[in-house]
């Protein structure tokens, strides 16, 4: 039994498809998944902020002798009477 060309080149174009096709769409997907994991948006509720340098507030905080909260996500000193931190907009908590 012979095979068609119509059917040859069908069953060219599937092999081509899983030999060629199936490795580069995986390899654009996990390309996409790591440009997507280096967003700020995702970064931003990770909870693995990189947040500006907090270095001048908390020494402020320190110097003034305030009752400063830290921050559990990014380490921020906050006043006392913050809600959120003023460098990563985490919640602060009462217990922190």
């Amino acid at each position: 039994m012979a095979i068609s060309t119509a059917e040859l080149a069908v069953r060219l174009l599937v092999y081509l498809f899983v030999l060629v096709g199936v490795p580069l769409w995986f390899v654009l997907m996990f390309r996409l998944m790591d440009y997507a994991a280096h967003d700020t948006l995702v970064e931003q509720f990770s909870g693995q902020r990189n947040g500006r340098d907090t270095g001048q507030l908390n020494a402020y905080f320190e110097q003034a002798a305030v009752d400063a909260t830290n921050c559990r996500i990014c380490g921020a000193a906050n006043g006392p009477d913050y809600t959120y931190c003023h460098n990563c907009q985490e919640r602060l908590s009462a217990g922190d």
